[in-house]
């Protein structure tokens, strides 16, 4: 069994440009993606912009994201970019791992709204395909509440690459996450929610979180 780590980033869609067909705050504009083996090892990596039929780079994104106009400006749009990356993916069996479930949601959100059901497709997004691995992390050290990917490396003392809410970075950087929490199953963090005396503030946020109050959720 191969994985295949994804990580989306998103632009906003001001409520006057939305549709009864495309009603949702937010349009995916990168997919970033990893490829690991059965041994947890990274073999592959493919990143891609997506050109928005809705949304738009306003300064909030660009800032967030480092994504600009230009870059998604002449980019494929989503039914090309998904279809090559289940060409990259190949014949194989693999598992996708994502943190948190706001990717998951997020495209089948616009596969839905957009029309691109395909066999490809649904085989792909086959819910017992994807793993949430923010949830598999919280439940493993007996976190509360969803910690971000930035609070998880440092917990795990692991030097991120890139920067955060790019979408190549982020799936590299939860593949190192993963390959390490994987092959060592005795690993334990410091969960300072049971300090007594203790109550830290979370160190970021995850995409999801962000976009969250903008009205993200799986039903389309």
């Amino acid at each position: 069994m191969d994985y295949v780590v994804i990580d989306l980033e998103m632009c906003n869609v001001p409520k006057h440009y939305r549709t009864n067909n495309y009603k949702y705050a937010t349009e995916i504009i990168q997919i970033g993606a990893v490829l690991m083996d059965q041994d947890y090892k990274r073999v592959a990596t493919i990143s891609q912009y997506v050109h928005p039929e809705h949304g738009v780079i306003d300064t909030f994104i660009v800032n967030l994201t480092g994504i600009q106009n230009n870059q998604i400006k002449h980019a494929p749009l989503l039914r090309e970019v998904l279809q090559r990356m289940i060409e990259w993916i190949g014949d194989r069996e693999y598992q996708v791992i994502a943190w948190s479930d706001s990717d998951y949601c997020q495209l089948m959100h616009e596969i839905t709204s957009k029309g691109l059901e395909n066999e490809q497709l649904a085989d792909f997004m086959d819910e017992g395909r994807w793993i949430d691995y923010q949830d598999v992390f919280s439940k493993r050290f007996d976190f509360t509440r969803a910690i971000g990917l930035e609070e998880a490396l440092m917990l795990c003392d692991i030097d991120s690459e890139g920067r955060f809410h790019n979408g190549l970075d982020d799936a590299i950087n939860t593949a190192k996450l993963i390959e390490k929490l994987e092959r060592n199953p005795d690993y334990q963090v410091h969960n300072y929610e049971k300090d007594t005396d203790c109550h830290s503030e979370p160190l970021s946020v995850s995409m999801g979180a962000i976009f969250a109050n903008l009205g993200i959720n799986c039903k389309v």
